[in-house]
């Protein structure tokens, strides 16, 4: 029998825990069931787990924290796996960082850089006889320094709801839902609430906020069309009482694997309004914000809000459909089990 050592996918989170464990990390086991392996599982973060006392044909490591020690732990003809759920952590250090700079010379506010990714990433990148990253072929290409690299679409449960279908689009132009992970810099906050200033648009932020941000944008976060709920469960009530609110998810994030708060909200017929690393392929559903800076979100918001209502409906319609096939986790499991299989067979050939 074989066994692999994976490392779970469970960021930080409360109710959405679940339903990662619905996606990425149940479909990439089943994806190395199908092709005959069985599977060992702990955290990726779970630095004190031992391996089990048995042979490994495979090991599939996410970030950093575990990899090294795991890795050396293991017998040199183990092949290797890296899972990347973000882009080349080097190109990705320094989009934030250059945005951390760039707030700085905007407004003299000087904030620490968030969501920087440990320099230990480099060793799991380059001992990995393959990379397997999530995102659109624009993420992959951040990894083109190495020699195998397979991307694949993010997993994304089915969403069971139809609010879309007696939704008033007319003045859900209006608003625009902004759900994310933390980083207020990193996804791009600092510059949706500088652009929405300027508008009568209502913008729904679901993130939680720093001290340090809350403090050095306490004007814009009082604003009565800046709405602020910190964080708030997907598939609940109260999220999707903003989602019939809303005609538009949008995101101003620097570096993105593939945003599943944005696949998410697709999923519930949001339109997306999304920069180009988010990694999300928009087709003529969506609006790309280019490198979302405030010229580019200012006209993001000008095409959205004139658009004609029954072009509204028409994209949220593609947005939701989008999600359910392109997204569907039966469409990763396979697309993750061809990578694998092709990693093997290619590490097998060179051994």
């Amino acid at each position: 029998m074989t066994y692999v050592r994976l490392p779970l996918l469970l960021p930080p989170g409360e109710r959405d825990r679940e339903l990662i464990k619905m996606s990425k990390a149940e479909q990439i086991p089943r994806a190395l069931n199908e092709l005959g392996y069985s599977v060992d599982v702990i955290e990726w973060n779970d630095t004190e787990a031992p391996l089990p006392d048995r042979p490994y044909d495979l090991y599939i490591g996410h970030h950093s924290y575990n990899f090294e020690r795991i890795s050396q732990a293991l017998p040199e003809d183990v092949i290797r796996i890296y899972f990347a759920s973000c882009m080349y952590w080097k190109e990705h250090n320094r989009l934030a960082a250059r945005r951390v700079a760039d707030l700085a010379e905007r407004r003299g506010i000087s904030l620490p850089a968030d969501r920087v990714l440990s320099e230990k990433e480099e060793y799991a990148n380059r001992i990995s006889d393959g990379i397997i990253c999530l995102g659109s072929e624009q993420g992959k290409e951040s990894f083109s320094d190495f020699p195998r690299v397979f991307n694949v679409g993010n997993a994304i449960h089915p969403i069971d709801w139809s609010g879309h279908e007696e939704k008033d689009f007319a003045a859900g132009k209006q608003h625009f839902l902004f759900w994310s992970g933390p980083g207020n810099i990193h996804k791009g906050l600092d510059l949706l609430l500088e652009v929405f200033a300027e508008t009568d648009l209502h913008l729904h932020v679901c993130q939680r906020i720093s001290s340090g941000f809350a403090q050095a944008f306490e004007r814009e976060l009082r604003l009565p069309n800046i709405h602020v709920y910190g964080y708030i469960p997907m598939r609940e009530r109260g999220f999707e009482e903003l989602v019939e609110q809303c005609d538009w998810v949008i995101s101003a994030s620097c570096a993105e694997g593939q945003s599943r708060g944005v696949l998410e909200s697709m999923g519930y017929g949001l339109i997306p309004l999304v920069p180009t690393n988010t990694s999300i392929e928009l087709d003529d559903f969506g609006i790309d914000l280019g490198e979302a800076s405030l010229d580019q979100l200012r006209e993001g918001l000008r095409e959205a809000t004139e658009m004609s209502v029954d072009e509204c409906r028409r994209r949220s319609r593609l947005a939701q459909e989008t999600v359910s096939t392109r997204f569907a986790p039966e469409r990763f499991v396979a697309r993750f089990r061809e990578a694998v299989r092709e990693i093997v067979d290619t590490a097998r050939v060179r051994a």
